[in-house]
């Protein structure tokens, strides 16, 4: 029986992990579950390691949950993901045409392949459509922009200079993506 009662004892301590308001919501009805369960499989004389093992992982998955999902509610961490993915998409295909001049351009020369500039003219686009697209967002929801200006204004800053050092690294190295001489 003191088994019984440690293991109950254990699941109560852990169910207390859960947000506050889940847990008083759920949490009395959950340890009476996990205690009507544990009585039936102790009856059965089944496995009683497996139960608990498997109950309390997925209790620990469910408490991991419902604390991101008070850290970002709804679909926010999906729609972050997507629009990761987009942007790094999106950049790549603006920069392959580049790349691909580099390399027939400057075939004949001998000198190594700029990683590193493309990394940067890769990321720097990624970066201006990360901080653009809740921009976006907020138009296309029909919410006003102005209600946090001094956001706004440091997103436009940051878009206006971004813009301003990746046209300028363009211009810079375009006669290189040409096949021109004399390229740092």
């Amino acid at each position: 029986m003191s088994e019984q009662t440690t293991v109950q004892a254990l699941y109560s301590k852990l169910v207390r992990l859960y947000p506050r308001k889940f847990r008083e919501r759920l949490g009395e009805s959950m340890e009476q579950t996990f205690h009507d369960l544990f009585c039936e499989k102790q009856k059965e004389d089944r496995r009683l390691f497996s139960f608990v093992f498997w109950t309390f992982l997925e209790t620990a998955i469910g408490i991991f949950r419902e604390h991101l999902l008070l850290i970002s509610p709804g679909d926010i961490m999906q729609a972050i993901l997507k629009s990761l993915g987009s942007s790094t998409l999106i950049s790549l295909l603006l920069i392959l045409p580049l790349m691909i001049m580099e390399i027939v351009n400057r075939r004949n020369f001998n000198e190594g392949f700029p990683i590193l500039l493309f990394i940067v003219m890769w990321l720097l686009p990624v970066i201006f459509l990360l901080i653009l697209t809740p921009i976006i967002r907020t138009i296309r929801a029909g919410d006003s922009l102005l209600a946090s200006p001094i956001k706004l204004l440091l997103s436009v800053a940051f878009l206006v200079f971004i813009a301003i050092v990746w046209t300028g690294a363009l211009i810079d190295q375009m006669p290189c993506f040409l096949g021109g001489p004399n390229c740092d």
